[in-house]
């Protein structure tokens, strides 16, 4: 029994001195090969969503300007506006942006149509723009979409 325990140790030592026999090399290296292939995956889907949401986001900076209209309607009238017309503005087909094809206000609400240089999977879809009119003057807003999954939206359009 005696004489097995200096080969058993002898052995040990010998792996040991080789690096643990290559079982922990193969191993890391595989670690390393999942995450190479998993990162060369993940990284165009997380950029094509970063870009689609920031052309959507673009939509919602150009509704700025037909909301601030609307509140200037609200303020005077005392009511929504029925139209781009109706609050002073261009025809909904004439306001549009790089990634817009109009923005129309429809019963008081702003109904953003994306086209011309956006993503194929946001083209012809909507964001709406919901006033909610207290006091017969103050506009606060709420908005969704009823066809852009929530990881192309801004955070203030997402459901929640």
């Amino acid at each position: 029994m005696r004489d097995q325990q200096p080969i058993e140790h002898e052995r040990l030592d010998n792996v040991y001195k080789s690096g643990g026999g290559g079982v922990g090399r193969i191993g890391c290296g595989l670690v390393i090969v999942i995450w190479l292939v998993g990162s060369a995956i993940a990284w165009p889907i997380m950029k094509r969503n970063y870009t689609i949401r920031a052309q959507v986001s673009v939509g919602a900076s150009l509704a700025y300007r037909v909301r601030t209209a609307v509140e200037v309607y609200v303020e005077e009238h005392g009511e929504l506006p029925a139209s781009n017309e109706d609050a002073g503005l261009l025809p909904a087909s004439e306001t549009s942006g790089d990634y817009v094809s109009q923005i129309g206000i429809e019963n008081g609400e702003i109904v953003v149509v994306y086209g011309k240089k956006v993503d194929t999977r946001v083209v012809g879809k909507t964001v709406v723009f919901v006033p909610n009119v207290s006091n017969h003057t103050e506009v606060s807003w709420t908005c969704s979409s009823p066809d852009i999954p929530d990881k192309y939206l801004t955070s203030t359009c997402r459901s929640h």
